[in-house]
Order: C-alpha cells, then structure tokens, then sequence
C-alpha cells in the first residue's frame, strides 16, 4: 500500500511537470496521501486497522489525518499542507476530481491548491521509504522531525 502511494506522488508530480490537468494531478497527491496515510496506521496496529479502513476511513482524508495526528502527533503534516489536504478533501472524497463533475466548470482550479502538500510528501518520502523497506514503522516522521 505504501509503494502504490508512493507511486501516485511520483506520478502527481510528472502531471504537474507537463502541465496536465490540475484536478488529475490533485488527485493523485490525495490518492497518494491516503495510501500512504492508510499503511502508516497499519504499521503501526495491523489488528486494529486492517478491518477499518473501507468502512471508517473509505476515501475521508480529514478522517484518515486526525487518526494518524492521535497516533504519530499533531505534525504529521504542517498546517500549510494540512489546509491543503483538507480543503481537497471535499472534492476528493466525492470522486470530483477524477471524474466529469459540474465542478469542472465551477470551480475555478487556481482556488485549490496543493503544492505545499506536494513538496511536503516528496520531502518525507526519503525518510519514508528508508523506513518502509527496513521493516521500522514504529518509528515514522513527521513533517517536523
């Protein structure tokens, strides 16, 4: 799950660099957040969050973050990627960023934002990934280390 996050980001930030649409690229940051966000819960409580994660925290990023600020703290994100992911998270939890939407004609895309999410994400992948193949979960950063 962490490898399939990592791998939305990755491909976010191709969209981004060839000017695709910015819903797309907005959605794969978020698709990216929430597999990653889900595999860190699972690392830490395989037991207790392998049977929640469709039914509690199906595709609800505001959710999903405030388990993972109860679990890891509240700067697993900073407050400027925080109020990224959450102003995201209307669109993205009702699939209209990746699907024809009426928001599509109004929603102006320079209102959204995730660029301080993005660099944020990217930033912690380093860490992450050092982290993710080592077997160590018990132990992951934040964005304030």
């Amino acid at each position: 799950m962490y490898e399939k996050g990592r791998s939305f980001i990755m491909a976010g930030g191709l969209v981004k660099a060839y000017e695709g649409h910015k819903f797309v690229y907005l959605h794969l940051l978020c698709q990216g957040f929430e597999n990653i966000g889900k595999s860190m819960l699972l690392a830490n409580d395989y037991d207790k969050y392998g049977p929640m994660l469709k039914p509690v925290y199906h595709h609800n990023l505001d959710t999903l973050l405030s388990e993972l600020q109860a679990v890891y703290g509240r700067d697993v994100l900073s407050p400027e990627a925080t109020s990224e992911l959450l102003s995201l998270n209307r669109f993205y939890k009702q699939h209209q960023l990746r699907y024809g939407h009426t928001c599509d004609f109004t929603v102006d895309s320079s209102e959204l934002s995730g660029d301080s999410l993005h660099r944020e994400l990217v930033e912690l992948l380093g860490v992450w990934n050092e982290l993710f193949s080592a077997g160590d979960q018990q132990q992951l950063p934040t964005s304030n280390p």
